[in-house]
């Protein structure tokens, strides 16, 4: 059958593919950061991804749960189980050792060595920013329009804004394609006078959901961090040049901040963050520390197979040297994520009880397929606050997807909780499945993604339209004053635009047979 399809726009195409069983590989497919290296030299994902988990789980005290991830001998296929519980046990966790426990697996993932270009000895990651390296320059452009005052929307052929987008997202709520407060926030979120003045580091600057284009039409600072593209580089240019913002390209030392030969600047900007992580992270903290207002570092990154890990430890680097720019200099920093839906996440309760609904009304056809329930009781003994209510627990982990997949995105959620309970502002909303360039790619996929529509209230959305939305949400999440939330594991139960599957009573591994054949054979058709 073909392969289910991914909830995770932002990284959708990220599969465990390079690596095929999470095994070893040789440190000549990994240049820059990578992965440690046993006693032979060997470098195995599977084994490090078992060693993060097993550290996390030694944290809470549960000692029996990490021997028994260390000594799993079929990792590819039954880390979700083991992730589970590890998560479980988080919540159920006095909230220190809670808390601990998020330190040390983020420690632990991040533990990977540095292997310079010029050959010389691996080092570790921790210490690769004292390597002597050639530093970035800054390369500036600054456009001429005038600033955008508010987002439109673009959805099902039309350009949606005022009272037609409050209409929309009122439909959508009711739906269960997003949640009520996302759409009380979207509607809030439209007015872009928040980015005026503000100064936006973007990690995967390229992401067809990031904010780029958005932040510059609004005014705003952006220091693009992506790989060297030239065409793209040239493309983003002479669209910044045509908005109110200021555009930050990292580029060769010798090239002057001030350069006109634009042709010559989108031939050598950008960087490769596995490669070049010291000295892009001190480009990072350099733009921090020059910054006239409010920072946001934001990681929108994409990755295949084992190397989602390794940018991400790499884009830890980056955020760690933000962080402390910001407080030798003392600047405002704030961090923004677009998190995976395809892990264990907390979901709220309104969307657990919906799930139930939907199935006692579900299609009888949708009956008769036995699709797994992602239905969940409540979570028994939460601790702290977070006790105080129901919690619910949503299983979402895409086999499809593997364990790196899984590994990078609780990595990136980790670093966003922490920074929460650090005091950081962190604007994290999920997102839905939409038809990005890297969905489209696998014909499969894009075929389900057709079928999404019989599966109510699923819905794949176009780049666009998620971008636009996704935009307003950060500009309503930087604006107001971080809520005090039950734990920091409901970080991402705010203004959740999940596509549906929060309130999706079954699996999403389990309807994509399904999903594909009703896309080929029937494409669905949005509503009026």
């Amino acid at each position: 059958p073909p392969p289910p399809p991914p909830q995770a726009p932002a990284n959708s195409a990220e599969r465990d593919t390079a690596t095929p069983n999470s095994g070893p590989i040789s440190s000549r497919d990994m240049p820059g950061v990578c992965f440690p290296a046993d006693t032979e030299g060997v470098r195995s994902t599977s084994a490090f991804g078992k060693e993060v988990f097993s550290a996390v789980a030694a944290a809470l005290g549960d000692e029996p749960l990490a021997q028994a991830i260390v000594s799993e001998k079929d990792w590819r296929h039954t880390y979700n189980a083991h992730m589970l519980k590890v998560f479980e046990a988080q919540l159920r966790a006095d909230p220190a050792v809670a808390l601990a426990s998020l330190k040390k697996g983020l420690e632990k993932a991040t533990a990977m060595d540095f292997e310079p270009k010029d050959g010389t000895p691996a080092v570790p990651l921790a210490v690769a920013g004292s390597i002597d390296v050639k530093p970035f320059g800054t390369w500036a452009i600054h456009g001429t329009g005038n600033a955008l005052k508010t987002i439109s929307v673009p959805y099902n052929g039309s350009v949606l804004s005022g009272a037609s987008l409050s209409f929309q997202l009122d439909k959508w709520a009711r739906r269960g394609t997003m949640e009520a407060d996302c759409a009380e926030a979207i509607k809030e979120g439209v007015r872009l006078d928040t980015f005026k003045g503000r100064t936006f580091i973007l990690i995967g600057a390229g992401s067809e959901l990031g904010p780029l284009r958005p932040l510059l039409l609004a005014g705003a600072t952006v220091a693009a961090v992506a790989t060297r593209k030239p065409q793209r580089w040239a493309e983003l240019i002479e669209f910044a040049q045509t908005t109110a913002g200021t555009l930050l390209l990292p580029v060769p030392s010798g090239v002057a901040s001030d350069c006109p030969d634009v042709a010559a600047v989108a031939a050598v900007a950008g960087a490769d963050i596995l490669a070049e992580t010291p000295a892009l992270a001190a480009w990072v903290a350099g733009v921090v520390r020059s910054s006239a207002g409010p920072v946001t570092l934001g990681t929108y990154l994409y990755a295949d197979g084992e190397a989602n890990v390794r940018i991400t430890a790499a884009a830890d680097v980056l955020t760690q040297a933000a962080m402390r720019a910001a407080a030798a200099s003392r600047r405002e920093l704030s961090l923004a994520y677009l998190p995976s839906q395809t892990v264990a996440h907390v979901i709220p309760a309104a969307a657990a009880e919906a799930q139930r609904a939907n199935a006692a009304k579900a299609p009888w056809w949708q009956s008769m397929m036995r699709y797994r329930l992602a239905i969940r009781p409540p979570l028994s003994g939460a601790a702290g606050s977070a006790a105080a209510e129901p919690t619910y627990v949503h299983d979402a982990y895409s086999m499809t997807q593997g364990p790196n997949y899984a590994l990078a995105q609780h990595m990136r959620q980790w670093r966003a909780m922490l920074a929460y309970t650090e005091g950081y502002a962190v604007s994290a909303p999920m997102a839905p499945a939409a038809r990005t360039a890297s969905m489209l790619h696998v014909h499969t996929v894009a075929t389900a993604l057709d079928g999404f529509g019989y599966f109510r209230p699923l819905e794949a959305f176009e780049p666009d339209c998620v971008r636009a939305c996704l935009a307003a949400l950060l500009a309503v999440e930087l604006s107001t004053p971080m809520p005090a939330l039950p734990s920091p594991f409901h970080l991402f139960t705010r203004h959740g635009f999940h596509g549906g599957f929060w309130r999706f009573p079954y699996s999403s591994d389990s309807i994509g047979s399904s999903a594909y054949v009703l896309g080929m054979v029937r494409p669905w058709r949005k509503e009026a």
